[in-house]
């Protein structure tokens, strides 16, 4: 059965952009070697012209800021931040770049200090670098974001000719050859499979002959075979058929098929994979940095803001009769209950079967109350609760136990939050669900964000949220 081929020059021009997107990650990791190093040099010599020594100030500048550039391209490379697709989110971008950025220059303070090295490097050059260089980095995954996603919008990123190869149904599922145009990839030629040749062995190899004759000699740069669900013998045969062709191949999968492959997987033979579909909590080794980070935050904030906790006690005291502090029964981690703290920040002390969420103008609010909880000054006696261990510094936010027991009746995977530490900051908070859950949905779309930090808890992710809370601190106008 012949083959069905159809040239696509496309609508896009043949020459675009010098940028590929396939090759962002590349770019932008260059030029932040090349930022960083400069802004080192540049601070080196603006403070070696105040103090007349440029030429020392800017040796020491140029080892300081190369070592710092390598060692952040290194981080950002291995947690894979240079994929295009990450470079599209410029917020994850700037919360992990100033944790390493901030673990870079722990790092080599400590070394500094370990090798009695640390007169050798100016202290104002070194600082003024550590925070202008950060200012510029911090930039840069804005200027990139904005660029990509223009450049995605308009089509201007550089073309590579593609070769469709697929069934009926993929070809026409969602309009496949304009969902690729924005990046780069321009369908220069389709080969429509006959419908019968996932069946037929001879006609599948005689399609596959087709695709090779038609692609040989042509200036095709890629090829992209896209198939209908679970026809996977299907896409094993056009592989190996295909692999004739010096040319790249790529296999569309379906969304289902496309989750599981980005799910971390294990190798027990060579016949024998294992994806993980549902994480355990975290590692005991995990667990116990996560509980060191958690003491040495919460204590060194305790002992910084003790002033602000002591003036907050005495304007609650003059503002309103009642206790200073709050005091509600919440479950933590494995369902076990602890008593939360809180300022008090409103008339009425619930604390039983059934509890009002607080809403927008909420008459139940004192007047200050309204502003410690717009400020969440009302959540900082919490820290208390993390140096006890009932809370962590991040994880999801704990409700109360009305709440509760109201949501796991309606939102099946609503238990599975505790499977960590309840935290003061969350990676539901980070991105956008904050305060008042008013119905289902809402609060569906908290548990949801929940589950996939509980799923994807590490480290590093902690050190980014907390990093994004203090921005996230600044939107105060959907806090009441």
């Amino acid at each position: 059965m012949a083959i069905d081929f159809v040239a696509a020059g496309g609508t896009r021009r043949e020459h675009g952009s010098w940028f590929r997107y396939d090759r962002a990650g590349h770019v932008v990791a260059v030029t932040d070697l090349a930022v960083i190093t400069a802004a080192s040099l540049l601070c080196g010599a603006f403070y070696g012209a105040v103090r007349e020594g440029v030429t020392a100030f800017l040796t020491d500048s140029l080892a300081l800021g190369t070592l710092f550039a390598v060692l952040f391209v290194l981080l950002m490379q291995l947690r894979g931040l240079y994929r295009p697709v990450e470079l599209l989110q410029p917020l994850r971008q700037f919360s992990n770049a100033l944790a390493f950025w901030i673990a870079i220059a722990a790092f080599l303070t400590l070394i500094g200090f370990a090798l009695k090295t640390g007169h050798m490097v100016s202290r104002g050059a070194t600082i003024s670098f550590v925070v202008f260089g950060f200012v510029l980095v911090a930039s840069l995954r804005f200027f990139w974001h904005g660029w990509m996603r223009r450049a995605l919008d308009t089509g201007k990123f550089a073309t590579r000719r593609i070769a469709l190869v697929g069934d009926e149904e993929a070809l026409d599922r969602t309009k496949l050859t304009r969902r690729l145009e924005p990046f780069g990839l321009t369908v220069a030629a389709r080969f429509k499979l006959p419908s019968d040749a996932s069946t037929e062995r001879a006609v599948l190899s005689a399609a596959i002959a087709d695709v090779v004759a038609g692609l040989r000699g042509s200036q095709i740069d890629e090829i992209v075979i896209a198939l209908g669900p679970g026809r996977f013998e299907m896409a094993e045969r056009l592989v190996g058929g295909l692999r004739i062709l010096p040319l790249p191949i790529k296999l569309v999968l379906d969304p289902k098929l496309g989750d599981l492959v980005t799910r971390p997987s294990q190798c027990f033979a060579h016949d024998v994979v294992a994806v993980e579909m549902h994480r355990a909590p975290m590692s005991v080794a995990d667990r116990s940095i996560k509980r060191g980070l958690d003491v040495l935050i919460a204590g060194t904030t305790l002992l910084l803001i003790a002033p602000l906790l002591l003036l907050t006690a005495v304007v609650i005291r003059l503002d309103s009769p009642g206790p200073i502090l709050f005091k509600q029964t919440r479950n933590g981690f494995n369902n076990r209950p602890f008593q939360i703290l809180k300022f008090r920040s409103m008339r009425v002390m619930e604390n039983g079967d059934a509890i009002r969420q607080a809403s927008r103008h909420d008459n139940r609010v004192t007047k200050i109350g309204r502003w410690l909880r717009k400020l969440s000054i009302d959540e900082l006696p919490q820290l208390w609760n993390v140096l006890r261990g009932e809370m962590s510094i991040v994880g999801p936010r704990p409700h109360a136990l009305a709440h509760d027991a109201h949501y796991e009746k309606l939102i099946g995977d609503y238990p599975y939050r505790q499977h960590v530490k309840p935290g003061l900051t969350g990676w539901a908070q980070v991105n956008g669900s904050r305060g008042e859950t008013p119905t289902v949905e809402s609060m569906a779309e908290r548990v949801r964000l929940d589950l996939w930090y509980v799923e994807n808890a590490s480290i590093w992710l902690d050190i980014r949220i907390i990093a994004r809370t203090f921005t996230t601190l600044l939107h105060v106008k959907h806090t009441y």
